[in-house]
Parts: structure tokens; C-alpha cells; sequence
């Protein structure tokens, strides 16, 4: 679920506020309108939202997909236009307005982090894009496109700025809560610990420009691992950001009793599946039920057929609708667990994870950009992601001692990538793809079924720039890749 109620709500109001008029002060002398908008309001309508289970993103990061009889159509990764954030950041550019006006400037602070993110967001779907003459209105109707380089950068200053100012804020302002946080209920520590968690995962998705020497990648991630006081980190997953499920309008998940469809159609994917059964992964019982044929064969003992990995088989991907289907309809694919996720709670749905956060660490502590301590993180990212999946501590540390214990050289780094994707399974949205972007880990199953050979890399820009901004557009298009040819293959500067 990508939207919930409490938010939707203050969007229409935001949006019924501001219909009609040219700007914000417009808005603000007009005596038909209220002159004020909180901008606890405004915040709650611009904090991001996370991604829940068996959402389409997780499609296309190869966990699940959609078998239904009545559209077997096999999953297309002709990926088209992407879009813009600007409505977005115009309401964030609000919120710190509103701030302003009522002496409330934690929101400020807070705006360096939503900006920041909004702009990673647009760039590492997109390339290049316009920021330094973004949102000028009529002073600048067709804005440059600054180089995707430099819009990290600027991402990554704001970042370090929100972590230190907002340290600084509640150093000064001790107990005192942020309103409209639907995450952490206000607590502004816990929302510290998030940005730096953040900036880590930005951090590790540059890693293809870690010797940068504007860019300082490794002396950045050393700043916050050596200063924990300056840049606290999550510490478990009660840190995490994420909303909690529960049986009330706007805070269901899409895998719910209310949906039936889903239960007869989604399917676990065999690039997910088949990684958890090369492990023995405990993991595996968590998320999967056995398939009906497996449980028909052996009606007797169940949990015989549990614990049985071979009872656990995942649909191909790269195979047509038709194929996956029928094969469903045969009982020989698995569904997603019933007792852990058909149900109005299911799991978590995570922007943000603890798990995520140890593993980049172990990522960057095995490439050599901070000190020892590589097998420590590698283990608590693992052992956390056992915690949120119910698997019990003593069977987490068996698994680490025999099945997938931290190594050395080429092997661990690619052990470490596969451990973030099954800690990343229907959770933080694109987060697993653009890690399969960037790693190639795991390989993803590819035919003409899926209308590629290969992973896309990129969204096109929105089909209105080659209209509305046609010189920049263009301009940014020969500038990255060499040519005017605007689709999913052109290699962004991120994954050169």
C-alpha cells in the first residue's frame, strides 16, 4: 500500500488550499482561503511513504508475481516514462515557509532530509535532472538539467546537514517532539538515527564512484561510523521505518482478506525461492507454504512437508502467463505463507530497514572503506532479518555458523549482495532492483516473455520535456549517453 488515509487526507486538503493559485503568498492574502497551513500538515504530507508486500515493485525485483487465469500474461520489463517530484518538493519548499512564519524550525531540518530524498529518488531512476534552477517558476520556465554527479553532491550535503543540525536541535531541545510523523511518533532521535541510515544506503549505491575525490564517498561513510555520537545509527528494528498493518481503512496492506484475487494469484518466483533453498534457508517456511501438490502427497504429516525444502518451488518468470499458470492450477508452485501474511497485519512495510543499514555497513567495511568489522554487521543484518521473519535466535546463529557464514574476497562480497536481497524481499520498494542494478546479484531470469534480454537500468523522462523543455531535455540527453535516444538502456553516469 503506497498511500494511507491520514496522508491522502491532508493531501486534498493541501491540494484544495492551493488550487487556483499562481503561488504560496497568493494563497496567504486571499480571504476566501484559510491564510495558514501548519506545517505538521504539510509534513505529514511530504514524509515518504514505504512500499507494502506484494506491490508490483517486488514484481520486477523478481519475489512474486501475478498468476491469475483470467490475465496470464507474462511480466514486461519495458520499462517507460518516469516521473518528477516537484509537487512533492514545492510542498516541502511550503512546509519550511510555514516554518518560518510560526517559529518552528525543525521542519526546516527536516526539509534538507525530504529534499535530499526526492532528488536520489528522481536521479537514480532518471540520470541527469534539473535542480539548480528547479521550481524558479517564471524566472526560469525551462530549467537546465544538472549532471547526476552533482546532484549527489548536493544530495549528500543536505544530508550531512539535516544529521547535524538536527543533532544540534535536540541537543537544545531535549524530549521535544515533531508533529505529523506518522513513523516515529515524533521522536526526532529516532528520525537522526533514519537519515543517517539513509545516507548510508546513498552512500553504498555509489560505490561504482567510491574513489570520487569530489564525491568523498569512503571518508564520508568514515565519518559516520567513527562518530556515532555525531551520526547515531539504528541499533535494531524497533529503529525502523515503517508502518505497522492493521484492519482499518488506509492502513491495509494490499495482500489482505479484503482482496481474495490475491490470494489465488500471487506466486513466489523461483530467482527468490530457489536462493533461500540453496542456503536452506530457515527463512524460507517464514514467507512460503509448500506447494498443494507437496502437501497432497504426504496429507499425513505437515510438518514433515514443511521442513522439507524441496517441498518449496517458485514460478519462472522469464516463462509465459500461460506456462505459469498452468503450472499453479497443477499445485506446483508456492503461495505466499498463509498464516504469516493473508491477514489484516501481514508484515511490516518498511522505507528504511535495520537490516539494510548492517549489511551496506558490512558492504563497505569488506570493500576496505572503513575498518574491521565486516563479519559483525554482515551477522547482525542477518540475524535481524531472521528476527523480523519470527525465526528463532538459535537457528539464526546455526545458520550463520554453517550455511552462510561471512567471507572473504569475491565470494563474500557476492554472499554479502545475497543476503541484502532476501533481507530486502517485499520491503523498501525498488530498493532489492536498484541493488540487482548495480551488483547483478542475483541473476535475474530474462526471455523474450518479458519483452528484454536484459535488466533495464533507467526510466525515460517524462514525455512532456521533449514539449515543455525541449533545449535542456535534449541537451542532457547527448550530454549522458551520446545521443537523443531516451529509453532503459542508456548506462547512467552512476552505473559507469
Amino acid at each position: 500500500m503506497k498511500n494511507y488515509i491520514a496522508k491522502s487526507i491532508v493531501v486534498l486538503i493541501i491540494i484544495s488550499l492551493t488550487s487556483g493559485c499562481k503561488n504560496f503568498d497568493d494563497l496567504r492574502d486571499n480571504p476566501n482561503n484559510p491564510n495558514k497551513v501548519p506545517p505538521s500538515l504539510l509534513f505529514t504530507a511530504v514524509i515518504p511513504t514505504p512500499v507494502s508486500s506484494f506491490s508490483d515493485e517486488y514484481i520486477n525485483a523478481q519475489y512474486h508475481l501475478w498468476s491469475a487465469v483470467d490475465n496470464a500474461s507474462a511480466v514486461s520489463y519495458r520499462f517507460g516514462s518516469g516521473t518528477f517530484s516537484y509537487s512533492t518538493l514545492r510542498n516541502i519548499d511550503k512546509m519550511e515557509k510555514e516554518a518560518a512564519t510560526t517559529n518552528a524550525p525543525v521542519y526546516s531540518i527536516m526539509a534538507k532530509f525530504l529534499r535530499a530524498y526526492n532528488y536520489v529518488e528522481m536521479t537514480t531512476r532518471l540520470g541527469d535532472i534539473p535542480l539548480s534552477e528547479a521550481m524558479k517558476g517564471a524566472e526560469i520556465p525551462q530549467p537546465k538539467y544538472d549532471t547526476q554527479k552533482s546532484v549527489y553532491i548536493q544530495c549528500l550535503n543536505w544530508l550531512t546537514e539535516a544529521n547535524n543540525e538536527l543533532g544540534a536541535y535536540i541537543s537544545t531541545h531535549p524530549g521535544e517532539k515533531i508533529a505529523g510523523d506518522f513513523y516515529y511518533n515524533g521522536d526526532l532521535k529516532s528520525w537522526q538515527k533514519a537519515i543517517n541510515a539513509y545516507t548510508i544506503r546513498v552512500l553504498i549505491s555509489l560505490s561504482k564512484k567510491a574513489d570520487d575525490a569530489d564525491l568523498k564517498i569512503k571518508d564520508r561513510f568514515s565519518a559516520i561510523i567513527t562518530n556515532p555520537a555525531q551520526y547515531p545509527l539504528m541499533n535494531g528494528l524497533t529503529d525502523n521505518m515503517q508502518i505497522t498493518h492493521r484492519d482499518e481503512d488506509g492502513f491495509r496492506g494490499n495482500y489482505n482478506p479484503n482482496a481474495a484475487v490475491y490470494r489465488v494469484s500471487v506466486v513466489l518466483v523461483d530467482t527468490y525461492v530457489n536462493l533461500l533453498k540453496a542456503y536452506m534457508d530457515p527463512r524460507l517456511q517464514k514467507v512460503a507454504d509448500p506447494t498443494p501438490k507437496a502437501l497432497a502427497a504426504n496429507p499425513t504429516n505437515e510438518t514433515a512437508v514443511r521442513e522439507d525444502f524441496n517441498s518449496y518451488v517458485g514460478a519462472d518468470i522469464s516463462a509465459s502467463g500461460a506456462t505459469n499458470v498452468s503450472r499453479k492450477l497443477n499445485g506446483e508452485i508456492s503461495y505466499p505463507n498463509e498464516r504469516r501474511f493473508w491477514n489484516f497485519i501481514g508484515q511490516p512495510s518498511i522505507l528504511i530497514g535495520y537490516s539494510e543499514q548492517e549489511l551496506n555497513i558490512a558492504e563497505a567495511a569488506h570493500l576496505g572503506w572503513i575498518g574491521a568489522g565486516a563479519k559483525t554487521h554482515y551477522d547482525n543484518g542477518i540475524k535481524a532479518s531472521m528476527e523480523f521473519y519470527g525465526v528463532d535466535g538459535s537457528v539464526a546463529a546455526t545458520y550463520l555458523a554453517n550455511n552462510a557464514p561471512y567471507l572473504l574476497g569475491a565470494a563474500g562480497l557476492k554472499r554479502i549482495h545475497e543476503q541484502m536481497y532476501l533481507a530486502l524481499a517485499e520491503n523498501s520498494g525498488w530498493e532489492s532492483f536498484f541493488m540487482t542494478r548495480r551488483t547483478g546479484v542475483p541473476t535475474y531470469k530474462f526471455s523474450t516473455e518479458n519483452s528484454v534480454t536484459k535488466i533495464p537500468v533507467r526510466w525515460a523522462y517524462p514525455t512532456a520535456e521533449d514539449t515543455d523543455n525541449r533545449e535542456h531535455y535534449r541537451a542532457a540527453l547527448r550530454s549522458q549517453f551520446g545521443t537523443e535516444v531516451d529509453d532503459r538502456d542508456q548506462i547512467m553516469w552512476l552505473l559507469k
